[in-house]
């Protein structure tokens, strides 16, 4: 008769064969149409704490023509953004695919640095 070997249960090996995203929820998109829109022409800056990424999104006013001299004007915040790592990534991605998509029809294109 054959000895029977004992096999304890490894928790790694179990979350292991669980899909990563078995806890996510399935979202559906609602649409919006009355949504106020936002121009903006610059991104002032970006920041990333480790847990959200903030980004500060401008417009430029221009001053009145000098007669002499450069022009001037301002950069005015119009709308801060903050999204937690997850958004960010989401973000990061979703800018990944369009960048392609323009070197793809020709719109942009690597520069060799």
């Amino acid at each position: 008769m054959a000895a029977k070997t004992e096999t304890k249960s490894d928790p790694k090996a179990t979350e292991a064969a669980v899909p990563a995203d078995a806890g996510k929820p399935v979202l559906t998109y609602e649409d919006r149409p009355n949504l106020p829109e936002t121009f903006v022409d610059n991104i002032q800056q970006m920041t990333f704490d480790g847990r959200t990424l903030r980004i500060e999104f401008c417009v430029t006013r221009l001053d009145a023509p000098p007669a002499k001299g450069p022009r001037t004007g301002k950069s005015i915040p119009i709308s801060r953004m903050v999204l937690d790592l997850d958004g960010a990534v989401d973000l990061f991605n979703k800018i990944n695919n369009l960048q392609t998509a323009l070197e793809n029809r020709g719109v942009i294109r690597k520069t060799a640095r």
